[in-house]
């Protein structure tokens, strides 16, 4: 049965503390230090990032914030100087090639919670709002700030349901339109990239991304999708 707007209730949630499975107090605890510190390196590897093009490791997003759940992942960026990465191709391209190939070859967690990697470039700002937590300097670049989520939101809340409604709409019309999840996919890639670029972890576009990440929404289309892929791919 479809969830009516009314009903609807957001699970985000933010809390007093970070999360205690990764931080004591505002300090990263000294195991998960260890352990992040350690992917980062295997990954550059992987990705055959020079050492020298290396100029931080940093500890962002959910759990870096006070808006973790149960769902949320640990990001866990390779702040690089592009120049330094030799590639004959299209770099972002390349690195972004890198993370799926990691991502579907690895299934890392430490203290239950997955994660995530990524490269960007050391021109990049930090987003407003948004906790950075050096993993080299073992200190924040920028703390979080606590935030009081309304799980009532009428704004995301109508997103949200909107997002739902058009992924259900189509996997139960059983649709075999492969370019239709692909655009949605990526409409809400770009919706939450724009949204912390003008307005931080907290932007509206954000919080709906999340919330539909959290309810299944994403795994959803992102299994259908797969599907129809390997079905296209088969032969009976």
């Amino acid at each position: 049965m479809r969830t009516i707007i009314s009903e609807l209730k957001l699970t985000l949630k933010t809390h007093d503390e970070l999360n205690p499975r990764l931080w004591n107090g505002d300090k990263l605890d000294p195991e998960v230090w260890r352990s992040l510190n350690k992917i980062s390196k295997e990954w550059a590897d992987f990705a055959n990032i020079p050492k020298s093009a290396i100029r931080d490791i940093i500890f962002t997003g959910g759990n870096a914030n006070y808006n973790y759940t149960k769902h949320s992942d640990i990001d866990l960026h390779l702040v690089v100087d592009k120049d330094k990465i030799e590639c004959q191709g299209l770099l972002d391209d390349y690195l972004q090639s890198k993370k799926q190939l990691w991502a579907l070859t690895h299934d890392i967690r430490v203290k239950g919670q997955p994660v995530e990697l990524y490269a960007q470039d050391h021109r990049d700002g930090v987003k407003e709002g948004q906790g950075v937590y050096s993993i080299q300097s073992s200190k924040w670049l920028q703390e979080p700030t606590h935030y009081k989520i309304n799980r009532t939101h009428p704004e995301v809340v109508t997103k949200v349901k909107d997002w739902m409604d058009q992924i259900d709409n189509l996997i139960d019309s059983k649709s075999d339109d492969k370019e239709q999840f692909k655009k949605l996919k990526s409409r809400l890639k770009e919706m939450r990239s724009s949204s912390i670029e003008k307005g931080g972890e907290y932007a509206v576009e954000n919080l709906v991304f999340k919330e539909l990440r959290n309810r299944g929404y994403l795994d959803k289309m992102n299994k259908y999708l797969r599907n129809l892929e390997d079905k296209e791919l088969s032969l009976k």
